[in-house]
């Protein structure tokens, strides 16, 4: 049984202690970080099995919500009117997810979407790295169909009330990290999650790509990019993107790839890096 919010169970003795945990979500207008807005908060400060704080906050993003988001978690733009600012929600955020160790499904999404609003407000961001569920179910139940986070609550029997709203995802992530720390254990999984991901690096550069992509679309204009690629072969290209989509959760840009003379799909978190094409459409090197 669940020791009530602001209480944790003394540990046995000769048991480990439990790590503090933070498991967040955010609820978007869309899918660009730097481009849509953030529409709700959540997070759930656990240690162990027992629940110590919740944060559930929705937010007025300042613009329209748009009909395909609204499908998808059902905030209507009247639920947001008179609710706070991303920045004046953000400090009570932060101060909860900064007490234990961040974690978030497909948490460059989020990290992303916050980072940009961290730093547009002058606030400090957490320190140390996030830990993602989605990789971490990857090391930790290989072989699945899909990692996406409903498909593996519904998957692995996890008692879950909700989806697609803040809280009830962070809930969704808070059962997932116990269940992946039962079958793994945190440090043999973190281990192989690769490059860490944090509030103030990886994030706000991807969050930048896509501004930046989002920029070149609207002008119609060819841009320059390294790519790496999943098997980690690095390649540079020209592409003239066109528009954004979502692949298993992450970001991704549809382009014309010049490399390949096609329109391929490109994720946001594996362009190492973008400028201005040095020669744009209809001109030719001198």
């Amino acid at each position: 049984m669940q020791n009530p919010p602001g209480t944790a169970a003394p540990n046995p003795p000769g048991t480990a202690v439990q790590p503090l945990v933070a498991a967040f979500d955010v609820e978007t207008t869309g899918l660009i970080p730097g481009v849509d807005r953030i529409v709700e908060l959540g997070a759930v400060l656990f240690q162990g099995e027992d629940i110590l704080e919740i944060f559930d906050q929705l937010v007025d993003p300042g613009i329209p919500m748009p009909r395909d988001a609204q499908k998808v978690h059902g905030i209507s733009d009247s639920m947001l009117r008179g609710m706070p600012s991303i920045a004046a929600a953000l400090p009570r955020f932060l101060a909860l997810v900064s007490k234990g160790t961040p974690v978030a499904h497909n948490a460059v999404f989020d990290v992303g979407f916050l980072s940009v609003d961290i730093m547009a407000a002058g606030l400090e961001a957490p320190d140390g790295p996030v830990l993602d569920t989605r990789i971490l179910a990857r090391r930790a139940f290989p072989g699945r169909f899909s990692y996406g986070l409903s498909n593996l609550v519904r998957d692995l029997g996890l008692e879950v009330t909700g989806v697609h709203r803040a809280l009830a995802d962070a809930h969704a992530c808070r059962l997932l990290y116990l269940q992946c720390m039962r079958e793994g254990g945190v440090e043999k999984l973190a281990r192989s999650c690769g490059e860490p991901l944090d509030f103030t690096a990886h994030a706000p550069r991807m969050a930048r790509t896509a501004a930046a992509l989002q920029q070149a679309i609207a002008a119609g204009e060819d841009v320059e990019i390294a790519y790496r690629s999943a098997r980690g072969e690095l390649t540079e290209r020209i592409i003239q993107p066109l528009s954004f989509s979502c692949i298993g959760g992450s970001v991704a840009v549809v382009a014309f790839c010049s490399l390949r003379n096609e329109r391929r799909t490109f994720l946001l978190d594996s362009i190492t890096m973008m400028r201005t094409a040095p020669n744009p459409r209809g001109t030719s090197a001198p």
